[in-house]
């Protein structure tokens, strides 16, 4: 059996160096009090189940932007030719989106 040098040893955890140069900062993780929106974000949750989008058709075109990977030129290109239609919409182009 050949080592492979690239392979990693699992029979040793590593060991964890801390890098030159970097410091600690105290209180790092520390809950920093009211977020600024958080509450009204929160509750536009428990009321829209789309949000931050204004329908489920919204989510759903956003999602299918998305997932199909569709160019940002190619969805500013979708609103300006009016093929986004008159509802509604939480975005009309990639920026918003």
């Amino acid at each position: 059996m050949q080592n492979d040098s690239h392979m990693e040893d699992v029979s040793h955890p590593p060991v964890w160096v801390r890098p030159l140069g970097q410091e600690t900062i105290p209180a790092t993780g520390r809950p920093l009090g009211e977020v600024a929106g958080y509450t009204e974000l929160n509750k536009a949750m428990t009321d829209n189940s789309w949000s931050p989008f204004s329908s489920e058709n919204d989510f759903n075109l956003a999602s299918w932007f998305v997932w199909s990977k569709i160019a940002k030129s190619q969805i500013d290109a979708y609103f300006a030719e009016g093929l986004g239609g008159t509802d509604i919409r939480t975005f009309r182009s990639a920026y918003c989106l």
